[in-house]
């Protein structure tokens, strides 16, 4: 199976347990990942084969991951459902409202994805799948920024970012 994520890893103790959310999860490292950490993790992907295998090895340590078939263009996420939302290694600017929708409040965003210095290090990616110059944060203002690394890792053509979604004022005093 894939590794992790470094971001993920690099904050694991931000990490405690609930239900998770794995976008575009492709084989599950990280869905693996928060499961054996205590998390409930629903898995989304487009690839049968890949959630097939994701499938197979949490069953075999039987974690609860649950995988799901689905395209995310058309596919609606639950309103203040999860404690964890992760997406590695995919980009969608129409998603980023419903992600942060689909967060509990004090809920964690893990969020890591090529940028537009990408074209660079493999010339025929498509643009439209890629972060803009300025990074992730600026598709998030209503999160509570932890990390934002809008130029990583060593051709500086990844983007990352670990939000947290405040808590709604209450009004109480």
């Amino acid at each position: 199976m894939p590794t992790p994520d470094p971001l993920l890893v690099a904050h694991r103790d931000l990490l405690t347990s609930g239900r998770a959310l794995d976008l575009a999860c492709g084989y599950g490292a990280a869905s693996l990942f928060v499961a054996r950490l205590g998390y409930t993790v629903h898995a989304i992907d487009v690839s049968f084969p890949a959630l097939s295998r994701l499938r197979q090895e949490a069953m075999t340590e039987r974690l609860p991951v649950l995988c799901v078939l689905a395209d995310l263009d058309n596919f609606p996420l639950p309103e203040r459902f999860y404690d964890l939302v992760m997406v590695f290694s995919f980009f969608s600017p129409a998603l980023t409202s419903s992600i942060v929708s689909c967060l509990k409040d004090d809920g964690l965003l893990f969020y890591s994805t090529f940028n537009y210095q990408h074209t660079s290090v493999k010339p025929g990616f498509n643009p439209a799948y890629l972060v803009p110059t300025g990074g992730l944060a600026p598709f998030f203002p209503e999160l509570y920024i932890i990390v934002n690394e809008p130029d990583a890792g060593h051709e500086r053509n990844l983007s990352r970012l670990v939000a947290r979604k405040p808590p709604v004022y209450s009004g109480l005093r």
